[in-house]
Order: structure tokens, then sequence, then C-alpha cells
């Protein structure tokens, strides 16, 4: 973070700018959206204020936006992506991860807080983009994709829960490093089959020497250290380390549990392949009040929509299409055509409009093999 409202995202720096009571209008959905000045995500693109009370309050607080500071023409979308910042990001968590790991006392909280302000911008200039390199992107290591794609859910799910950014970034910390008790174990059980007696007892520990770890490396915020400790408890007490049960689990811990529970489920596993994301949404339904908790999940769900970006869907007309942008309607979401009826692929991605009858969705799809997420950059304007 640099003096006068600078939000640092890797090596680019994008200025924030102040805005007057005049560049927002009561009533009308924002142009932009809108931060504090410590880069802390305050509204979105697209709400809308609904008095001047709150635009009041806004004020007060202290509101940005992100302002036009120039980026060379060759790197400026390439630097924006969240396809591109999620590898960066990783790059970060691992080197938190490796302080961690080696007792590095009060050198985590700086670096993590840039992580999570990052992910915040992300979502607030971009939430379906990032939802896309969610659900398309499978490189790099399992222990640092996993823990950035459930924050990206955890921190997207919040912003409709009506969460304030502070809470948001405390989640977002939590969720990055609630499996740091584990980390050797959660990419070795990627490459192999089910876990034995005694993995399954590491598994059961890794919350508690989650929070044995953070404090060592200086992290005292209680509530981050409770959400890490309850993070695999479940609302029936099936969860662990303590077997708590449904309003004993803090918040916090049963939204990251959702997001996790969800991530691992459309994640690809040595013994299984990953789950489509709308089966995968349909199952969280189906535990609403079970596993996890019912409110939660249907903001879970509403947000994500019944088909996310990023996944593929069969039309009624026979084309396979991916998924590029929620709609208004969670069934009808914008979708670009990639494969003809025959399965021939088209030379470009033709756009399509679900709401209607003939081209509506009829079925999730699995990815097909040929396609690429480089090729696909352009449906989001990369």
């Amino acid at each position: 973070m640099e003096a006068g409202g600078l939000i640092e995202l890797g090596d680019e720096l994008r200025d924030m700018v102040r805005l007057g009571s005049s560049a927002i209008v009561v009533g009308k959905p924002l142009p932009w959206s809108i931060f504090d000045k410590e880069g802390r995500l305050l509204m979105r693109k697209e709400a809308v204020l609904r008095n001047k009370n709150e635009l009041g309050q806004l004020l007060e607080r202290g509101a940005y936006r992100t302002g036009g500071s120039y980026i060379p023409p060759s790197l400026k979308h390439r630097r924006r992506s969240p396809f591109f910042l999620v590898g960066e990001l990783m790059a970060q968590l691992n080197a938190v991860f490796h302080a961690i790991m080696e007792g590095q006392r009060d050198t985590i909280l700086e670096p993590l807080h840039e992580v999570c302000i990052t992910m915040q911008v992300m979502c607030a200039e971009d939430a379906d983009a990032a939802l896309a390199a969610i659900h398309l992107d499978k490189d790099g290591k399992y222990t640092l994709r996993h823990p950035i794609h459930s924050a990206l859910l955890v921190e997207l799910a919040t912003y409709r829960l009506g969460y304030d950014p502070d809470h948001r970034q405390r989640l977002i910390a939590a969720t990055l490093t609630a499996n740091v008790g584990m980390l050797e174990l959660q990419e070795f059980l990627q490459k192999q089959g089910p876990v034995n007696a005694e993995q399954r007892a590491e598994i059961n520990q890794h919350p508690s020497r989650s929070v044995v770890l953070l404090r060592d490396a200086g992290v005292n915020d209680e509530e981050w250290l409770e959400i890490v400790l309850q993070h695999h408890e479940r609302a029936d007490g099936s969860g662990y380390p303590c077997g708590l049960r449904g309003e004993e689990i803090v918040s916090g811990a049963r939204i990251i549990a959702l997001a996790d529970i969800y991530h691992a489920k459309i994640s690809e596993r040595a013994y299984r392949t990953p789950m489509l994301p709308t089966h995968a949404l349909r199952q969280l339904f189906l535990s609403q009040g079970k596993d996890v908790d019912d409110r939660i999940a249907k903001a879970f769900i509403k947000e994500l929509g019944v088909y996310p970006p990023g996944g593929f869907v069969r039309l009624f007309n026979g084309e396979i299409a991916v998924v590029t942008h929620r709609g208004l309607n969670g069934t009808a979401p914008r979708v670009a055509s990639l494969f003809s009826p025959r399965g021939a692929p088209y030379p470009r991605p033709l756009p399509r409009d679900t709401s209607q009858t003939d081209i509506a969705i009829k079925e999730s799809a699995s990815r097909p093999e040929s396609v690429l997420i480089s090729n696909l950059l352009p449906l989001w304007g990369y």
C-alpha cells in the first residue's frame, strides 16, 4: 500500500482517485466499484445507493475508485486479468507459507494483507472472470490453488451476505491459511487414493496445528484463529476436531467450509474426476442443514448462479458452449458456443442468448480436451 491511496497488485500500481459527492447519483447503479483509502471494497459496480444518508456514510469513510494510471498497452489486459493474477497470488502465498513453516515471526501479515486486497479488487472489477478462473484454471500446486480459489469464493459470497470490508478481509486471510497445518499431506493426497488411518488422524489434527503455526508466526487475531480451528466442523456434528454443531460453529468457519467443500468437489483427484459445477452446487443445496448452513448455502448458490462462469453446457440446439457471465436469471447466463451440434469447433466463439427457448441450456457438460484457456480469454475482454 502506498500513500495517496495506491493499491499494489504485484508490480502494477493502480492509483485511486478521490470521489466527490457529485460523482455518485442516489438511486442509480454505480459506474465503478468503490474502495476506502486502505483499498478495501465498500460497494461493487452496479450497486445502488438507496438514499443520501448512505451516500454521506460512504463519503465519510473515504470513497475511492480505481483511476486511469498509464499501463503499457501490451501489458494492460494481461496484468488486469484474474487468470494472470491468480498465478501471482499463488507465488505470494507460497512465500507466506514458507515463512510460516520456517517459524519467521511477524513477517506474514503485510504480504498476506496485500494478497487479500488484490483478491477483493479482482472480484470487484470482474467477478465473472474471477469465477471463470476458478472453474477453468487447474495449473499449479493444489495447496496453493485451492486456498486462492476458495478465498475468492468466500469474498464473493460474503459480499452478497453484506459483510463489511474488514470482516471479509479477515475471512479471506483465514481461508488462505486454514490448511497450513497439513500442506505436505494435502498435496500428497491429490496424487493418491483414499486416506489411510494414519493420514486420517493427521487430517483431523490439522486445524489445531494450523492455529499453533499461525500463533507462532505472529497472528493474534482471535476470530481469525477460531475460524481456522473450526473450518472443518459441520452443522450436524460430524466434523472435527471438536464435533461442534449448528450455532456452536462461528459463521466465518461455516462460510469457509462451504467454499472448501465446493472447490474440493470441482477439483480433480487421483482417484476421481472433478464434479461439474452445477452438480456440485446441487449437492450443496441438498446438504443444507446437514453439512452446510442454509442461509450461507443459498447466498453462495445465488452468487455463482446455477451455471457459473467457466463451466461448460450443452444447448438445446446441440452446441457445446462455455458460460461467460452470470445473467439476471440464474438459469439463463451468457454463454459462447464453441462447438457445433456435430462436434466441429467454430472458427470463433458465438455469443448465445440462453433465455431463448431454442438455444436455452439443456444440461451441464464436461470441458472438451481441446479447449485452451488462452483461447477463451477474449470472452472476458483479456
